[in-house]
């Protein structure tokens, strides 16, 4: 080959593998003298692709990728073998490790230690290399099963079961509703192979909630509590969460509001724009954050990262009607929602407050009949306020807070009055009408959770006048969470100025704590469950879903314990009404057992000599009634991670309740 001719444009492979030049001939020079097949390809030079259509053409890549590893793993099985009343069974012997730490994930747990020193880097790619070692150290071990989906129709169906009647954060479904139908994985090993998966969701909102499915368990699961199990649905969670952060951070390219209706819609529901689908998907994964992980700081950055995002596409200034209006306003105001919420959990001001002036976008509209979002936001600002005193009151370490101000009567009495006329609001106007399915649900939980809120609220202001003795964080369920501020008992110079200035006595800040205590505990004993035998009227006097509902403390032999029963981002609110109760029930019953009820005499109603010892027997059972229901609605959300903490800690309060 002469040494003065120029690099050719395309070269041979066999001169590319050798690293020498090619004169661009077919046969080329090299391959005829070294007797070489000389075979010509495009070079895949050029940089990544960048940009939402680029993102989604690598996804759709991936998933056919995906879906043709899974049926070679399974024999060659078709989609037709896919039937509602078949489970495809997967063998998972020889999986791929999963990176630790995984970017969702916070800290190390004990059984992360399951994962090989020698695990390769796991990016998005669904293959990888797999060893002999990682092979043998499965042999053994037994299969447990994990939730899985085939294609987007059932993905967002389980969406719409599991999540929307929680928070609806997308409209009402495109397409009718029809039984859950999850593929139920028999896998050996926690570590992740996504070649095993029988589907790969190909944008960031499927991904955030693929992330939050797989944790919850598949109906029937005898081992579904069990370490290996847990284990299981933790790694996968967390693998589809980091995914769906990468792939929002692909399709992130500059957009104005006026594309919104112009641009695609997403692959999941018609009326959904895809530049939306990043900010849901954050919403979605702030909630992964806080219901498994139980770390509100990161709650917090998720939510803030969805904030910033819906305010660079400007939804909060949404005026006029349009196509997509409903999908703006459900995704600007349950962003707002999670703002408020992480930020009550944080004790720290929310980045933007749902009076700012900026905001007109109108509140989202289910039904038409009396709406619920205007109280939930209004109570989720007074519980913020009503935190924010909490802390005051507690905080004697500043010099600026050593003194309570002369203004905190007023300020108190102002708060405690707003409350009791938002409360008086949700009582008389939430709406009863006997309508189904999953907006009906929705409907009634953000109902529920106003009046939770509400009288979260109260309990807060009221518990440091009715338990002083009490140390803060013994309302503080979440080890990441500073809303009470300090691990230390009220100081008796700061007990005598919340004496003098706190506009109730202590009698009557009890009745409070008791009345919003056992209203919370109703709440959540009256929420609606998710119902993956999807059917618009329940059967005679049974409530919706496999978990706990009404009438079935007890138990149900038809149902099963380990489901969750809700999307359970208000524990934290259900642990502060468990803990006045649990405190008040300790002492009515020691004061039944001293035979001296004068301790307990104001929490009576109207009681009398001859009627004291019936009155505080009836208000015992009423607390311990409202406990166990409080009790088990977190056992069986305690599937979620994050809040199996908060049930092992409730399990221990609980206990030393019952055998005080």
């Amino acid at each position: 080959m002469p040494s003065n001719s120029r690099p050719v444009k395309v070269a041979c492979l066999a001169c590319r593998a050798s690293k020498i030049r090619c004169d661009g001939q077919n046969p080329c020079t090299n391959c005829t003298i070294h007797r070489q097949e000389c075979r010509y390809q495009p070079s895949r030079r050029g940089g990544a692709r960048r940009g939402p259509v680029a993102a989604e053409e690598r996804a759709m890549k991936k998933a056919q990728r995906l879906q043709t590893a899974a049926r070679v793993n399974n024999h060659a099985m078709t989609n037709d073998e896919f039937t509602p009343a078949q489970i495809l069974q997967i063998n998972a012997a020889t999986p791929v490790s999963l990176p630790s730490p995984s970017p969702i994930e916070t800290g190390s747990r004990p059984s992360d230690t399951l994962q090989s020193k020698d695990s390769p880097e796991f990016p998005l790619s669904p293959r990888g290399r797999r060893t002999g070692q990682e092979s043998r150290g499965t042999v053994g071990h037994p299969t447990r099963s994990l939730r899985a989906y085939r294609c987007d129709q059932d993905l967002i169906n389980a969406y719409y079961i599991f999540i929307h009647p929680y928070l609806p954060l997308l409209p009402p479904p495109a397409v009718s509703q029809y039984v859950d139908k999850p593929v139920a994985l028999s896998m050996r090993s926690a570590h992740v192979d996504a070649s095993h998966l029988p589907y790969w969701p190909t944008t960031s909102l499927g991904l955030a909630m693929a992330a939050i499915l797989t944790l919850i368990p598949l109906p029937g699961d005898a081992h579904a509590m069990e370490n290996e199990a847990v284990t299981l649905r933790r790694s996968h969670a967390d693998y589809f969460a980091r995914s769906a952060l990468d792939v929002s951070e692909e399709s992130l390219v500059p957009s104005s509001n006026s594309e919104l209706t112009q641009g695609p819609c997403s692959p999941l529901h018609p009326e959904i724009p895809r530049q939306l689908e990043p900010i849901l998907a954050l919403a979605l994964l702030s909630l992964y954050e806080c219901c498994q992980r139980g770390n509100v700081p990161k709650m917090r950055i998720r939510a803030n990262q969805a904030l910033t995002m819906a305010m660079d596409l400007s939804l909060h200034t949404q005026k006029s009607a349009n196509n997509c209006s409903d999908a703006i306003r459900r995704c600007w105001w349950s962003t707002m929602f999670l703002i408020y919420q992480s930020s009550i959990l944080t004790a720290s001001a929310p980045l933007i407050t749902s009076d700012d002036f900026r905001i007109t976008t109108p509140y989202v509209v289910i039904r038409g009949c009396r709406e619920p979002w205007p109280y939930v936001v209004q109570a989720q600002s007074l519980l913020h306020r009503s935190c924010t005193i909490t802390r005051q009151l507690f905080n004697e370490t500043t010099h600026d807070q050593r003194c309570l101000p002369r203004s905190f009567h007023n300020e108190v009495n102002l708060l405690d009055s707003s409350l009791l006329d938002i409360a008086t609001e949700t009582d008389r106007y939430r709406c009863i009408a006997n309508c189904q399915g999953t907006e009906a649900d929705a409907e009634r939980v953000l109902w529920a959770i106003s009046r939770v809120l509400i009288h979260t609220a109260r309990l807060l202001i009221h518990r440091v006048r009715a338990f002083p003795d009490r140390p803060a964080d013994s309302f503080t369920t979440t080890s990441n969470s500073s809303t009470s501020g300090t691990s230390t008992p009220l100081s008796p110079s700061r007990r005598a100025e919340i004496d003098v200035l706190f506009p109730f006595d202590e009698q009557e800040s009890m009745r409070i704590c008791i009345r919003s205590a056992l209203l919370i505990s109703r709440v959540f004993r009256h929420l609606p469950t998710p119902n993956p035998m999807y059917s618009d009227i329940p059967a005679d006097g049974e409530t919706f879903g496999f978990g706990l509902g009404l009438g079935q403390i007890g138990g149900d032999s038809r149902r099963s314990l380990i489901s969750p029963r809700s999307l359970p981002y208000m524990a934290w609110c259900g642990m502060q009404s468990f803990y006045v109760l649990a405190m008040v029930l300790w002492r009515v019953r020691a004061a039944l057992s001293a035979g001296n009820l004068s301790s307990v005499y104001e929490f009576l109603d109207q009681p009398t000599e001859r009627t004291a010892i019936q009155d505080a027997e009836r208000l015992e059972e009423e607390l311990h009634m409202g406990i166990e229901s409080l009790r088990v609605s977190m056992k069986a959300d305690g599937v979620y991670e994050g809040v199996g903490r908060m049930v092992r800690e409730l399990e221990s309060v609980f206990d030393a309740t019952m055998m005080g």
